[in-house]
């Protein structure tokens, strides 16, 4: 289990220009693996690691290689199909023979192109009971002139807790509600969806204007809704993540955008941060000792969740022309995650070893992928 601390540092010009060189270099390796078309390592190491030495004579060769570790995981990311750019800001990836963490005396050894410094940190309280914990990495990058370092610390797995019939609880993440649970509980987008507005109403204007003073302002409004829709969904997934459940249930979602569905929707679509809801869900069932399970997302708003039939949806509406049971849409769906959760945990793990189920993987909060039979033909 790992967890990132994030402390500002204090301006260094040394610092600032470590940062500038190693993005030089990454672009520089991005280029050759682009135009040979290859993100393996080895290749780029024989192909460009004794040219960047001489372009970047002051670059230590362990972050020369991690420029070309990070410009290989960049072009696999794409598939060599588009050029990758880093940005000149961007994080520089340190391993474990560039830095040296001294968490109880606040210091922090840095290799920088003027050679090794010690740079003092401050750990935010809320972090320090992670003080005495291993770091395993880290990551230096500047952000509006603000030196950053993100030190990311491993943890002991928290062993899941054994019950003998675990509480399932199905969450069905929507655009138009945050997320509807299965226990009946409901959390609407309404005050996301004026802050949101809001903000593109104040862009749309800033922009149109086109001043000094207006760029200014956006450069000061850039940030705002991101760090406001990350707040409101860390908050939802503390109270999901806290309620008297043992497992929690989410849909497996990809969200495109296709040109068929609109411009209006497609920006909807494009703002919806589901995946960012399922990241903190995840880390913070992690902690509790929980599981999560994610299960297709195949007609869990058209089946019916008492008898599993396919019935008519419109709009927040569901209604089932077998058993007639009429019902909320997003709550139907949301007690059909759950049943889909319960019957994965009645099932064995079919591409895992013949073990028990702790050792099969349920130890631990990792996804389950449960494929439901086929629907489309009834029930």
């Amino acid at each position: 289990m790992q967890r990132t601390i994030t402390i500002k540092l204090d301006n260094c010009p040394s610092i600032n220009s470590t940062i500038l060189q190693f993005n030089q270099c990454c672009n520089f390796f991005l280029k050759i693996g682009f135009d040979n078309r290859t993100w393996s390592k080895r290749q780029l190491q024989s192909l460009g690691y004794y040219e960047a030495r001489e372009r970047w004579p002051s670059l230590q060769s362990s972050l020369v290689q991690g420029a070309r570790d990070c410009a290989a995981d960049m072009l696999k990311r794409e598939r060599c199909a588009h050029l990758p750019v880093k940005r000149p800001t961007s994080a520089v990836r340190y391993n474990q023979r560039t830095f040296t963490p001294y968490m109880d005396s606040g210091i922090l050894s840095l290799t920088t192109i003027d050679g090794r410094l010690k740079i003092p940190i401050r750990i935010p309280d809320y972090f320090k009971r992670y003080s005495h914990s291993k770091v395993a990495a880290l990551r230096v990058f500047q952000r509006k002139g603000v030196l950053f370092a993100n030190l990311v610390v491993e943890l002991p797995d928290v062993p899941t807790k054994e019950v003998g019939s675990p509480k399932v609880l199905g969450v069905d993440r929507g655009i138009d509600r945050t997320a509807v649970l299965s226990n009946n509980i409901f959390f609407n987008s309404s005050a996301i969806k004026n802050v949101r507005g809001r903000y593109s109403y104040q862009r749309q204007r800033l922009q149109a204007a086109g001043t000094r003073s207006a760029k200014r302002h956006l450069r000061r409004l850039s940030g705002r809704e991101r760090r406001f829709q990350a707040d409101v969904n860390h908050c939802l997934a503390k109270k999901i993540a806290y309620m008297d459940f043992d497992v929690v249930v989410l849909e497996d979602l990809c969200a495109r955008m296709e040109k068929r569905l609109g411009r209006k929707f497609n920006v909807k679509l494009g703002g919806w941060a589901f995946g960012q809801l399922e990241q903190f869900l995840t880390y913070l069932l992690e902690e509790l000792g929980k599981i999560l399970l994610k299960v297709p997302a195949e007609y869990t708003s058209q089946r019916c969740s008492r008898c599993g039939n396919l019935g008519h949806r419109k709009k927040h509406s569901f209604k089932c022309p077998v058993c007639g049971l009429s019902l909320d849409a997003d709550l139907n769906a949301a007690r059909n995650i759950a049943q889909l959760g319960m019957a994965l945990l009645g099932r064995p793990i079919v591409n895992g070893p013949i073990v028990a189920c702790d050792e099969a993987g349920l130890a631990s909060p990792v996804e389950h992928i449960y494929k439901p039979p086929d629907l489309s033909g009834g029930s």
